[in-house]
């Protein structure tokens, strides 16, 4: 009797070696992703990350590249061959996949106490879903910054504004010397209005805070709410009011986007400030490759309005989850948030989400400071207009234009866009 029990003993744990050598010979060692990157950034993907991890893991990391994502990513899903990551270029297809049940929980990858401290809120809710972690970003970027020339400042003897309230009065000191408060165009062919969009969601943010924000772009806050008629209101004070803007709404109509910081930079100088995204750098060094960064040309963030709101931002990024759960998947995702893994965009320009990434990994100071602005942001929101539906997205633009052109027309021009709404949603 003991004899035969030793037997089954053995056999119990050569069937258990058995078993789990059959599940690791199972287990995935090749993961796929989908992404609509192309050219640097997958270059930097394939060359650097996915390489790093597959040589620390021994795990292959297949790369797929579509400007079509989410035509592509639908039709896998519905075929029931999705990819075991994808990474989407904003969080409205991230919010539908985890409705409809297809993403796999973060929560269940992630140390989560670990993840909050190396992200702040902001980012863990634009990834957030009813309540699960559904989303990671990566390669950042930051709208709303004020550009400016550090000479003018210094000549005209002002100090940078960091309230609204501020800025006003550093408005009506540039208008005595004869500089107009800023240099703006919004002139951008079929998208022409879109840098007005991002006037108003920058104010809209400072003034109602994210919550109104995703009520607003979710199209449940009218256009004609007194909260979107004043951020409307408060831009323009900017385009609207007769000096404010140089060129006026000629100059602001007619100018594109990516030329408009000119009067900025010019000498003498015509205007004092531009409010652009972190990516206008490269603009200024094309007309102006004399220029330093950081020395003849920096930003600040957009003035407060709100206390409440101050360390808001509106910002942009890539949004990674996952569509099919496997441990191989699992460890990948932990590498991409890890700082370690976020460090290698740092080196091309873009910002890391995971605020424990240095600022001395970043290339010069002007990125290093959109970092840090970035790292102490308590929230952070995605472009609004880039998650309405498109013909709401259009009508914005054009309502932009209308608003440049007659400011006395805003309370048409609005109820204009609440019938749009109505449809669009």
């Amino acid at each position: 009797m003991k004899r035969l029990l030793a037997l089954i003993a053995v056999a119990a744990v050569m069937m258990s070696l058995s078993c789990a050598k059959q599940e690791k010979e199972t287990e995935p060692q090749t993961i796929s992703v989908i992404s609509v990157w192309g050219d640097q950034e997958a270059e930097v993907f394939t060359g650097q990350i996915a390489a790093t991890f597959q040589e620390r893991t021994g795990i292959t990391v297949q790369f797929e590249g579509t400007r079509d994502i989410n035509a592509v990513l639908t039709t896998r899903v519905q075929a029931g061959n999705p990819p075991d990551i994808a990474i989407l270029p904003n969080p409205g297809a991230m919010v539908e996949l985890a409705r409809d049940g297809k993403l796999v929980d973060l929560g269940t990858v992630f140390d989560m106490a670990s993840f909050r401290n190396d992200f702040s809120q902001g980012w863990i809710d634009l990834g957030t879903v009813d309540g699960k972690l559904y989303g990671l970003y990566l390669k950042a970027a930051i709208k709303g910054l004020v550009w400016y020339d550090p000479s003018t400042i210094q000549a005209l003897d002002l100090t940078l504004p960091k309230t609204w309230d501020d800025l006003a009065e550093v408005s009506k000191k540039a208008l005595a010397a004869g500089i107009a408060p800023w240099a703006l165009g919004v002139e951008s062919g079929a998208a022409s209005g879109w840098v007005g969009t991002d006037w108003i969601e920058n104010i809209f943010l400072r003034l109602h805070g994210p919550e109104l924000y995703k009520d607003w772009y979710e199209g449940r806050l009218a256009w004609t709410s007194p909260e979107v008629k004043e951020a409307f209101e408060y831009f323009g004070q900017v385009a609207g009011t007769p000096g404010m803007a140089y060129g006026g709404k000629n100059y602001i109509l007619s100018t594109n986007f990516g030329a408009a910081h000119a009067p900025v930079f010019q000498d003498p100088p015509r205007a004092l400030f531009h409010q652009q995204a972190s990516f206008i750098q490269g603009f200024i060094k094309e007309q102006f490759p004399s220029l330093a960064a950081g020395t003849d040309f920096a930003f600040i963030g957009f003035p407060s309005i709100n206390a409440s709101y101050s360390k808001a931002v509106e910002g942009a990024g890539d949004c990674v989850v996952v569509l099919k759960e496997s441990k191989a998947a699992a460890e990948f995702m932990k590498f991409l948030a890890s700082a370690e893994g976020q460090t290698f965009w740092a080196a091309t320009g873009a910002l890391s989400t995971n605020r424990n990434v240095p600022l001395s990994a970043y290339g010069d100071k002007l990125t290093q400071d959109a970092a840090g602005i970035l790292n102490d942001a308590e929230i952070v929101v995605f472009d609004a207009s880039d998650m309405m539906p498109g013909a709401m997205n259009e009508a914005f633009w054009g309502a932009i234009i209308a608003f440049v052109n007659d400011p006395s027309k805003l309370d048409t021009i609005l109820a204009d866009l609440d019938r749009v709404q109505g449809e669009a949603y």
